[in-house]
This record gives structure tokens, sequence and C-alpha cells, in this order.
């Protein structure tokens, strides 16, 4: 039982830190476009053979990337 309620606790946990992402694909263009908070990936399939497919994939950031202290940056104690 106390492992459940472990697992219960680092599920509510996880959800309260969630994000939203978004997943669009697109037969026709063969895309797959994936958006969340701060990024966006698209990935196209460039070419198709028999042995298999290549794709390519490009990322792009939003909102100004990843940002680890914080909007208003690092600042020590004391200044």
């Amino acid at each position: 039982m106390r492992v459940f309620t472990c697992l219960a606790f680092l599920l509510a946990a996880s959800a309260a830190n969630a994000e939203t992402y978004t997943t669009v694909v697109n037969r026709d263009s063969k895309t797959v476009t994936v958006t969340g908070p701060n990024t966006t990936a698209v990935t196209t399939q460039v070419s198709r053979t028999s042995n298999g497919a290549t794709y390519s994939t490009t990322v792009t950031r939003n909102n100004g990337g990843y940002q680890p202290m914080g909007a208003s940056g690092y600042h020590p104690m004391g200044h």
C-alpha cells in the first residue's frame, strides 16, 4: 500500500508541473509538428526508398528559450 501511496504522490506532483504539448500529424505533406510552451519541432520526410526513409527535423525556440535561473536571471545573495 505504501508503494501505491508513493506513486500517487509522485504522479500528483508531476501533474502539478505538467506542460502542455500539441502534436499535429499531416499525412499529405508528410510532417509531424510538436508544439510546447517554449519550443516547436517539425519533422519532415525528405525521401523514401525500399530500404527506409530519411527525415529532417527543425527545432525552433519560442519565448526566449530555456531560462534555468528564471526570467529575472541570476542574482547572488547580497547583490
